[in-house]
């Protein structure tokens, strides 16, 4: 059960309802899930940003990230050379 006692969320929640002419509720709901989904755009974004440029970085033959460490740490200890 979620029980908010701020005055600004409540004016807030309370306009959004209005402009969607739903109730109170239903209005927060509904922001959640745009939130959540906006979120989540933004991660997939992210994503394949990264993975643009991890692919461009193995065009252009430049080592992962793990093989250019390789020497410098003990595989089975994690700990420096």
């Amino acid at each position: 059960m979620l029980s908010i006692k701020d005055p600004e969320a409540h004016r807030l929640a309370k306009e959004l309802a209005t402009l969607n002419q739903t109730t109170m509720t239903e209005a927060v709901i509904s922001a959640l899930h745009s939130a959540l989904d906006e979120h989540g755009r933004t991660r997939m974004r992210r994503r394949h940003a990264m993975e643009g440029l991890i692919a461009a970085a193995r065009e252009q033959g430049i080592p992962d990230a793990g093989s250019a460490f390789d020497d410098l740490y003990d595989t089975n200890t994690g700990l420096p050379r």
